[in-house]
């Protein structure tokens, strides 16, 4: 029953975001949108709609009008005169299905030769590039279980910022916008959104929205990779290589299990393939149109207009994300330069980009001219940028290696070569070069930086030879290429910045997923040079055509048989699942506001638009007490009596076609260091202690820490003691009261009933 609510709960969160993101739009700008391209279609939905869900939402706020009923009635009011005076999309397909109904009423329907003549028609408009579609697909459908899998598994969003981002959404609920201060919100706004139009839990969203949002990062990616490569089918290669080929670097799997979550810089990481795509299509000239019949000054592109809407957009969901469209559009206009600062180019790029940044900055502009600060965060990331915090962590790391290995001579220099940390802080450029080479490379590829660098070298190599001749092979296949190899340079270089006396632009591995894909991506560059020079001599044969729709499974086959095969991500463990279960079956059976949670702050958040939460340290401080009262009719008390290590590392377990138990060590080896009041888990192990008389006779004074009290392993021990020894005590004084309503060996929840109208329990037990 609990797999049947968590798959109800992903539809509808599935439903909501297809239709907010891509139906709304294209219903109510139907009549822009018919005769436009799929991918026009896509980069307005994706960008476009965020930006427009933003500003819906952040300028009532504004003006202090903001609630649900004002959204419902701007959305489903444009939606409804969407479908009666724009709905070209909606017309034609009401068509599309009056024509399925005929054809399936016609008394000689043979399904057979209805599906061939369909593949037949699909054949004829698309050729052998038809197989596109369903090796994207698979690869697409394979990456969504990968990354989805752990929602599923642990049922508990992923990590303790989540936290803040819900409490801001509750805001939003509240009429209140910037409620912690100036921040860029799309994200909350774009859940705000769903949670009022459709009535989806908050938490649930959170949960599962990047689970499915993932699919818009890695079709941005393929578009934008389209430009890159000769061969159409390469950018499957890569995609397929990112979903499947295992990391080796714990900062890449941190990159890879942010990548689950529902956080802003995630939700916009589409945004920077966005803006490098359609400023390299503006530059190369595709898809314009220039006005005829006279000379115009400035070149007009379609493209200019999504331009500034992905650069809109990254704004509003996030200032990294912005950072990132900055590096990825310097990697692909910096072989365009000329072009770019000629006059027909430059003053609109530039029109573009800073009309983008002007709608998004204008709603948090407006919240400071009232009076609202920015956020921390903010001066959080500034203070980042000196790299100090992850300079002293590899030189934690580098002081353990140098202990293991003793005296051997070895101080200044590991087995892989490990540069000191005062050395690469020195400043000239051989100690630069060799930073880049052990801090960046090195340390993020391990063994197959060798096969990085020398695939690295012969994609220069071709890149070189074609300059010699632009117009035969390699260089008609080539002019792709030299970006692709310039980001993912720079990737290394931003990675690397803290030992070369850089500012780190980027902070935590925040762009290593994104960069990884990068340096996929010039390793399949020697592959579609030699695709693209055997398809020029041969043509395009469905042979060519075949290899390439296997080559996916090809590449999945290979990864798993040579060892290289991915593993499973984790969760940092906030709430226990049976606790996750309990709150969800709470919520669902007892009305809203008639039940109170006694329970660690973690389940503040899903619980507070339906009932009441007790802070647990709050309970057992006020138990002590000789008068305690709760007034609401039902009271419910979480006991773990194997209370587990606060936000530990907690790696999923499943079926061996979709990942395997690899990376703990791997992970754990480096944040150790980090984080080392946390831990880490293999599921379905809990790091976790054993509640005891013993431990429920430490002092109040030594807990009472406020939130940080379960953050620790042994006070929150104590604590959930001391709330499992009241429960027993209480028991003891009201045999009939006090019940069970869930308990297995790890958690037990008791449950109180109190008649309204009546003298409600005191809870103090002196």
């Amino acid at each position: 029953m609990e797999m049947l609510y968590w798959a109800a709960e992903y539809g509808k969160v599935l439903g909501g975001y297809v239709f907010l993101m891509f139906v709304w739009p294209m219903v109510v700008f139907g009549r822009h949108l018919k005769r436009k391209t799929g991918m026009y279609r896509f980069g307005f939905c994706v960008t476009a709609q965020i930006v427009l869900v933003n500003t819906a939402v952040l300028i009532p706020g504004l003006f202090h009008i903001l609630n649900r009923k004002l959204i419902v009635f701007l959305f489903y009011g444009a939606f409804v005169w969407g479908l009666c005076m724009e709905g070209e999309w909606f017309r034609s397909l009401a068509r599309s299905i009056r024509r399925i109904e005929s054809v399936f009423r016609f008394n000689g329907f043979r399904p057979g030769r209805w599906i061939r003549g369909l593949v037949w028609d699909l054949w004829w408009r698309h050729g052998n590039g038809l197989l596109v579609y369903p090796a994207f697909g698979a690869v697409v459908m394979l990456g969504m279980a990968y990354f989805s899998y752990g929602a599923f598994q642990v049922g508990s969003y992923g990590g303790g910022d989540l936290y803040t981002h819900h409490a801001w959404i509750y805001g939003l609920m509240e009429g209140r916008i910037f409620a912690d201060g100036i921040y860029p919100e799309a994200m909350h706004c774009f859940v705000y959104c769903l949670n009022a139009l459709f009535g989806i839990r908050v938490d649930s969203i959170l949960l599962f929205l990047q689970n499915i949002h993932i699919t818009v990062f890695f079709v941005s990616a393929y578009f934008l990779m389209r430009q890159v490569f000769a061969w159409r089918y390469t950018p499957i290669f890569v995609l397929a290589l990112f979903v499947t080929l295992d990391v080796v670097s714990a900062d890449e799997i941190y990159g890879m299990y942010r990548l689950q979550m529902t956080l802003p810089l995630e939700f916009g990481l589409h945004t920077q393939f966005l803006c490098a795509l359609y400023l390299l299509r503006y530059l190369k000239g595709e898809g314009g149109e220039t006005v005829r019949g006279r000379r115009v000054r400035y070149r007009r592109s379609e493209d200019l207009f999504l331009l500034a809407s992905s650069v809109a957009a990254s704004v509003a969901v996030h200032y990294y994300t912005t950072i990132m469209a900055v590096v990825m559009c310097a990697s692909f206009a910096a072989f365009s330069l000329k072009r770019l600062f000629s006059k027909r180019y430059l003053a609109p790029v530039m029109t573009a980009a800073v009309c983008g940044f002007a709608v998004a900055a204008m709603p948090m502009a407006g919240a400071f001219a009232s009076g609202i600060p920015f956020n921390y965060s903010i001066t959080w990331a500034l203070n980042a940028m000196d790299g100090s915090e992850t300079r002293e962590l590899d030189e934690k790391l580098e002081e353990e290696k140098a202990g293991e290995e003793g005296s051997s001579g070895n101080e200044a220099a590991g087995e892989d070569g490990g540069y000191p940390i005062e050395k690469s802080e020195a400043g000239n450029w051989q100690e630069k070069v060799t930073a880049v080479y052990e801090k960046g490379y090195k340390a993020l590829y391990g063994q197959r930086t060798g096969l990085v660098l020398l695939l690295t070298a012969v994609s220069v190599m071709l890149c070189l030879s074609g300059r010699r001749n632009p117009d035969r092979l390699p260089g008609t296949v080539c002019r792709g290429y030299p970006p692709a190899i310039l980001l993912s340079f720079f990737y290394i270089l931003l990675y690397a910045a803290p030992f070369m006396g850089l500012p780190e632009v980027i902070s935590d591995s925040r762009f290593c997923s994104t960069g990884h894909m990068m340096i996929l991506a010039v390793m399949m560059i020697p592959i579609d040079a030699l695709i693209a020079a055997a398809v020029s001599v041969w043509g395009e044969r469905f042979l060519f055509h075949l290899l390439s729709f296997l080559a996916p499974a090809g590449i999945y086959a290979a990864v798993i048989l040579t060892g290289n095969y991915h593993g499973y991500l984790f969760y940092e463990m906030t709430r226990c699942r049976q606790a996750v279960a309990v709150t969800n079956r709470i919520i669902e059976e007892f009305p809203a506001g008639s039940f109170v949670v006694v329970a660690p702050t973690d389940e503040l958040y899903p619980v507070s638009p339906y009932g009441w939460h007790e802070e647990l340290l709050s309970f057992v401080r006020n138990s002590e007490n000789g008068e305690y009262f709760l007034p609401t009719q039902h009271i419910f008390i979480y006991v773990e009596k194997k209370p587990f290590r606060y936000s530990q590392a907690h790696f999923f377990t499943g079926p061996s076609w979709l990942a395997e138990e690899k990376y703990q060590d791997i992970y754990w080896d480096k944040y150790s260091k980090k984080y080392p009041e946390k831990g880490s888990s293999q599921a379905p192990e809990v790091d976790a202690s054993q509640i005891s008389v013993e431990a429920a006779q430490t002092a109040m004074e030594e807990l009472d820490k406020g939130w940080r009290a379960y953050t620790r392993l042994d006070r929150r021990t104590a604590l959930e003691s001391k709330a499992y020894g009241w429960c027993r005590r209480f028991a003891e004084r009201y045999p009939m009261a006090l019940k069970v309503y869930y308990e297995d060996e790890d958690f037990v929840c008791y449950y109180l009933e109190q008649e309204p109208g009546e003298e409600p329990y005191n809870l103090g037990m002196e």
